[in-house]
C-alpha cells in the first residue's frame, strides 16, 4: 500500500510537472517556443520581446525576434488586432531605426501600411466602406473607427511612403493622411507622445513650403503656419520628453519659415538630452536624425 501511494505521488508530480513546463520554457530561452503554446501566452511572449527591443535591448535582432512573435500569433488568430497593430508598428520602426537603403526601407514602411489596413478591416462598417471605395475610404472614416493605434501606424507608414514618392506625387494621399492624423487627435492625442500633433504639423510644414504650387491642398485642408505651430507645441506640451517633438519642429517648421537658430537651439536639445525612459527608442532614432540634420544645415 505504501509502494502504491508512493507510486501516485509521483505520478502526480509528473503530470504536474508536464502541465508547468509550457510556461517554464516559454520564459526561458526566447525563440524557443513550445509548439502547444496558447494565443494568450504568445501574445504576452510577443509584447515582452517588443517591450525590451525599444527599451532595454535596443537592438534590430530584437525587434525582427518580436515580428517574428506577432507572425505567429497571426498564424493562430489571422484577424488578431493587436498583432496586426504591433506589426504595423514593428516594420515602420525598423525601416525608421535600421534600413538605409530606400528601396528596402519603402519595402517596410508597405509592409507597415498593409498591416495597418488590414487591423482597420476588423471593423466590419470599415471593411464594406474599403470594399466600395477601396483607397478613398481612408479619408472617410467611420465613427465607429476607434482603434487608435491602427489609425495612427496605418497614417504613419502612409506618411514615410509620401515621402519616398516626393510632394507632386502623393498628393493623392493627402487627404487620408491628413484624415487618419485628425482622428488620432481626436481618439487620443496623446499617443506616442503626441504623435498625431507632431504628424499634422510636419505635413502642413512640408505643404506649405512649397506654396503656391500646392495651393489648393493649403486651403482646402485649413492649413497655415500658425496651426502647424501650435500642433509641434501641443506636442512638445503632451511629452516634453519625446525628441523627436524637437526633430520634427525643427525639420518642419524652424527651417521651413527660415528661422534658423530656432532650428539650432532645438536641434541642441535633441542631442544634449537623455534617451530617458519613457520614450528611449524613439529618442534614440531622434538623436541620430537630429545629428545627421545638424551636419548638413550648420
Amino acid at each position: 500500500m505504501n509502494n502504491r501511494k508512493k507510486l501516485l505521488t509521483c505520478l502526480s508530480f509528473f503530470i504536474l510537472l508536464i502541465l508547468l513546463v509550457p510556461e517554464v520554457r516559454l520564459h526561458g530561452e526566447e525563440g524557443n517556443l513550445p509548439e502547444n503554446t496558447s494565443l494568450q501566452d504568445l501574445i504576452r511572449e510577443a509584447d515582452r520581446v517588443a517591450r525590451k527591443a525599444r527599451t532595454d535591448v535596443q537592438t534590430e535582432e530584437k525587434l525582427r525576434e518580436a515580428i517574428e512573435l506577432y507572425w505567429k500569433v497571426l498564424e493562430l488568430d489571422p484577424k488578431n488586432r493587436h498583432a496586426l497593430n504591433r506589426l504595423s508598428l514593428g516594420y515602420f520602426t525598423l525601416a525608421e531605426a535600421y534600413l538605409d537603403e530606400p528601396e528596402e526601407k519603402k519595402s517596410y514602411y508597405t509592409k507597415g501600411y498593409e498591416y495597418g489596413l488590414s487591423s482597420l478591416k476588423s471593423n466590419e462598417e470599415f471593411a464594406e466602406l474599403y470594399e466600395d471605395l477601396g483607397f478613398g475610404a481612408l479619408k472617410n472614416l467611420p465613427d465607429n473607427v476607434e482603434d487608435v493605434e491602427a489609425v495612427f501606424w496605418t497614417g504613419a507608414n502612409l506618411g514615410r511612403l509620401g515621402e519616398t514618392k516626393g510632394i507632386l506625387d502623393s498628393l493623392g494621399d493627402l487627404p487620408a493622411l491628413i484624415a487618419l492624423n485628425r482622428r488620432a487627435v481626436s481618439l487620443d492625442e496623446a499617443y506616442l507622445g503626441g504623435g498625431a500633433h507632431r504628424a499634422l504639423g510636419s505635413i502642413a510644414g512640408e505643404l506649405l513650403s512649397r506654396w503656391p504650387v500646392t495651393i489648393m491642398q493649403v486651403n482646402k485642408y485649413d492649413l497655415s503656419w500658425d496651426k502647424a505651430k501650435k500642433h509641434f507645441e501641443r506636442a512638445i506640451k503632451i511629452a516634453p520628453n519625446c525628441l523627436e517633438n524637437y526633430f520634427s519642429y525643427a525639420k518642419y517648421y524652424a527651417f521651413k519659415r527660415g528661422k534658423k537658430e530656432m532650428a539650432r537651439e532645438l536641434l541642441d536639445n535633441v542631442l544634449a538630452n537623455n534617451l530617458g525612459d519613457e520614450y528611449p527608442l524613439i529618442n534614440k532614432i531622434a538623436k541620430d536624425k537630429a545629428r545627421e540634420l545638424s551636419q548638413e544645415r550648420f
